[in-house]
């Protein structure tokens, strides 16, 4: 009679599992993606920042021209 009890509730439990798994592949998936577009920020931030420092050293030269 335990076995029909288990039996019962197996498919019961699938669903729950698989639920979950869906759940926690949508979760990674959507991770993924935000982990990409963090990604292409910091690329493009740097390509900035490396551009800024150009255009600082650039107007420090000017400026000891100036003086």
């Amino acid at each position: 009679m335990a076995k029909e009890s288990k039996t019962t509730y197996l498919p019961e439990t699938e669903k729950i599992l698989v639920r979950g798994l869906n759940a926690m592949t949508k979760a990674c998936d959507a991770l993924t993606k935000q982990n990409e577009t963090l990604n292409n920020d910091i690329e493009g931030l740097k390509t900035k920042i490396k551009r800024l420092s150009e255009r600082v050293l650039i107007d420090k030269g000017n400026d000891s021209d100036v003086s």
